[in-house]
């Protein structure tokens, strides 16, 4: 494995140099894209100084597009062979006031002959004001002759109008909805058997109608009606003893089947009837849910070794196992230790202060941190 060695940086955040860095000390800032340096030393090995030492941010990019800001001074002038010729190149003044020097001003004029066709143009068009027959005009008279004439129109088909209001009295058109109404206001006047008396069987519709109304029909009638007092014996209420035959009777009932009943809650000991439910619920307790090779006392003994001092066993197989909570400080012998781990002179060394002698070091990473 490669060793790795990193440069003080900054990811995110502000573009620009780090507040402070050692003499001769890079860093790089991807925010802006610039490698950094400290220069000079202030006699405790801190740079007097921070310059930009190169990368895009500070430096003109030759190989890459690039927005450069700011006012550009040019010692020498451009020659005349570098004139703009691609869309997007810049163009210099000179260049530009020769290509307009040319070109009309913004503000001119042309007489009509200067614009090509454009007389023979004008001279085919109409004068504003002039007229047309109705035969020039190509559907209109068919059109009018599908109009009805404001005298005495001649209408067919369904013609329809605006209704106009109850109570008109002009020479506006009466629809069939306004003569109707002006019937319907005239009241009930005498009874004629042809209104009333529709198939002249000498009895009004409505007394007709009347003989057959359903009981539904009929409105004020009682809700419900009271029967009398009365009696009746089991025998004449139809499956009434055969019903009384099936039911259990509440004195020592003896039931056949699968008879079921509520189960009681958890630690009931009372009369109430207790269910296979109860049952299991109560020696599950018993268990506390053991798994099946350790729900009998046996099964428990076997997984005790058939020890009865087991927990004394236990506790002093553990009073020869280090304690956690010491973090290996109750190892008897640590330089034994660390030779069995293969851990060398190094691993008592101090993080703050490693002396290396001979050897080689492989895949290590040296990191500067971020500013």
């Amino acid at each position: 494995m490669a060793n790795t060695i990193q440069l003080k940086r900054r990811v995110s955040g502000i573009a620009g140099a780090p507040a402070a860095l050692k003499s001769g000390e890079l860093a790089h800032n991807e925010v802006d894209d610039t490698l950094y340096v400290g220069k000079g030393d202030d006699g405790s090995g801190n740079a007097t100084t921070i310059l930009p030492l190169g990368g895009r941010g500070a430096f003109v990019d030759l190989g890459n597009t690039q927005t450069v800001a700011g006012a550009k001074t040019f010692s020498v002038v451009p020659k005349s062979s570098q004139d703009a010729s691609a869309a997007t190149d810049l163009v210099r003044k000179s260049q530009f006031d020769a290509g307009l020097a040319d070109k009309a001003g913004a503000s001119h004029g042309h007489a009509i002959a200067d614009v090509s066709g454009l007389q023979t143009a004008l001279d085919g068009k109409s004068d504003n004001a002039h007229g047309h027959a109705i035969a020039d005009v190509t559907g209109l008279q068919t059109a009018l002759n599908g109009k009805a004439p404001l005298a005495s129109p001649a209408l067919s088909g369904a013609p329809t109008a605006p209704t106009p209001t109850s109570g008109t009295n002009t020479t506006q058109i009466a629809t069939t909805a306004f003569v109707q109404s002006a019937l319907s206001g005239l009241g009930a006047g005498d009874m004629l058997k042809a209104t009333y008396d529709s198939d002249a069987d000498g009895k009004v519709d409505a007394a007709e109608a009347a003989d057959s109304v359903p009981w539904a029909g009929i409105t004020g009638k009682p809700s419900s009606f009271s029967p009398s007092a009365h009696s009746h014996a089991i025998a004449q209420v139809t499956g009434l003893q055969g019903a009384l035959d099936a039911k259990a009777p509440l004195a020592s009932p003896a039931m056949t089947g699968t008879p079921t009943a509520p189960t009681a809650t958890n630690g009931t000991s009372t009369t109430q009837v207790a269910t296979t439910a109860f049952v299991s619920a109560a020696i599950g307790a018993l268990i506390d849910a053991a798994p099946g090779a350790m729900d009998t006392l046996n099964e428990l003994a076997a997984a005790l070794g058939d020890d009865p001092n087991f927990a004394t066993t236990v506790t002093n197989a553990l009073a020869d196992k280090l304690a956690k909570a010491s973090n290996l400080a109750d190892v008897p012998n640590k330089a034994t230790a660390r030779s069995n781990l293969g851990l060398g002179s190094i691993a008592t060394q101090a993080a703050s202060n490693v002396s290396i002698t001979g050897g080689s070091i492989s895949g290590i990473a040296l990191d500067g941190g971020t500013f």
